[in-house]
């Protein structure tokens, strides 16, 4: 008996979770969880600290060590030592064939290198890159998410007010028949309103295939059904305080992540030009090394063993002297990529700007705009009821009466696509100068009702 209660509990969360309206926060949690393209770009965001790791690692110590068996021989000769009282004492030494061992190890720590110190910049940037570009990943996921959330909600609404006026076409077209089988109507009226019904059901499935398709599309993203998704409600769009569009350009410039990426891409080429003039530079290293060899066989005067030890420490200094050119060569060319990225970055400058302009435009006379729109449909839907009365009385005709429904349904579709597009620039002018985020996401949530 005790079960009961909990089968009732879990029934009622079921139904409560089944019936819960989804909104683009709900959406964007579940993209975040599973869609493939922020996964790859939060793996590719975790090498970062292995490219840090690597920086610092070319300055660290280098040891190895090293081992050798086999056959070997040697033949040596001493001229001029002195030995058991006796100068000029001549010492010779042959192994034909011996067994050898040797044994080896060794250290080295860079201490002045041009190209390491490039190669070290280099990895530090990409590293900056790796950053730059999960930020990018993430603002294209909420852009993602928002963008496939309103493509459902916007053809929901679409098929909505199409079926509405499928419905009132059809009930006109009926009414019509009826007037005309009385002689109220003329075969034209029953003509004009069959047509009209038929190409209203043409736009009704060709909007039904849409709306399935963006509802796969939804599906594909977060793993969730799109039902009972929140529409934008009928209040004011616009942001409060919105700050004119000369700083609204100045922030993309400054924190736009495209922009950020080219100029850490113009510094990585500026590193690549100076570890290639470094083929040209002195490097100096702190070195230690000790090696130790032994061999013992026969040669020409007997039985014979050798072994011989080496050490140093101190540093070791290697200043090249000529390369024919090639490294002034490279290092012209690898300049003129760096100028190349410049130029480069100039142009993808003044596109954000453009983008960040239409964009802060377009939101910035959008609260005009749509109460010209809802006075429009208000407009249009009264002259709908006028129409409708007098379409009975005779006084309007069968065309003016299928046009003033076509003109209202138009209007309501203008004033949904307005306010989704709204919604949408608002998210373009954050993501456009940097400032995309879970906050700016939450603004535009807040506008679901």
């Amino acid at each position: 008996m005790k079960r009961l209660p909990l089968i009732a509990a879990l029934t009622l969360a079921g139904i409560t979770s089944a019936t819960h309206a989804a909104d683009l926060i709900d959406a964007w949690q579940a993209a975040l969880a599973r869609d493939p393209e922020i996964a790859a770009a939060r793996a590719l965001h975790e090498q970062a600290t292995f490219r840090q790791e690597q920086a610092k690692a070319l300055w660290a110590h280098m040891v190895s060590a090293g081992g050798a068996v086999g056959i070997g021989g040697a033949d040596s000769r001493t001229k001029g030592a002195e030995a058991m009282d006796q100068s000029d004492v001549t010492f010779k030494t042959n192994v034909n064939a011996g067994a050898l061992t040797r044994a080896s190890i060794g250290a080295q720590k860079a201490w002045i290198s041009p190209e390491r110190e490039a190669q070290s910049k280099q990895l530090e940037l990409s590293a900056q890159i790796v950053q730059t570009q999960w930020q990018q990943a993430q603002q294209a996921l909420i852009m993602r998410t928002a963008q496939r959330y309103f493509d459902v909600v916007g053809a929901e609404q679409t098929l909505s007010v199409l079926q509405r006026q499928q419905k009132a076409m059809q009930q006109a077209a009926a009414e019509i028949s009826k007037r005309q089988s009385v002689g109220d109507a003329s075969v034209m009226d029953v003509q004009e309103a069959n047509a009209r019904v038929s190409e209203i059901r043409a736009q009704v499935l060709t909007h039904e295939n849409n709306l399935a398709n963006k509802k796969v599309a939804y599906r594909q993203l977060t793993g969730q059904e799109p039902t009972q998704l929140l529409p934008i409600g009928n209040i004011n769009l616009t942001p409060p305080n919105l700050a004119d569009a000369n700083t609204w350009v100045q922030r993309a410039k400054q924190q736009s992540p495209s922009l950020q990426m080219m100029g850490l891409q113009q510094a990585i080429q500026g590193q690549e030009a100076k570890r290639i003039k470094a083929g040209n530079a002195m490097t100096v290293n702190w070195v230690a090394q000790a090696q130790m060899d032994r061999l013992s066989g026969q040669g020409m005067y007997g039985s014979a063993s050798n072994q011989t030890a080496q050490y140093m420490v101190g540093i070791q200094l290697n200043a090249p002297l000529s390369t024919g050119g090639m490294v002034e060569s490279r290092e012209r060319e690898a300049l003129k990529q760096v100028e190349k990225l410049r130029y480069d970055q100039e142009a993808v400058e003044q596109q954000i700007e453009q983008q960040v302009r239409d964009a802060w435009q377009s939101l910035s006379t959008a609260q005009a705009r749509l109460q010209a729109l809802s006075q429009s449909e208000q407009a249009s839907k009264a002259r709908l009821t006028s129409t409708r009365q007098a379409h009975r009385t005779g006084a309007r005709t069968t065309n003016e009466l299928l046009g003033a429904e076509h003109d209202a349904a138009q209007a309501e579709l203008a004033l949904v696509q307005l306010r989704i597009q709204t919604a949408m620039e608002q998210l373009r002018l954050s993501a456009a100068s940097g400032e995309l985020g879970e906050a700016q996401l939450r603004q535009v949530n807040a506008l679901l009702k």
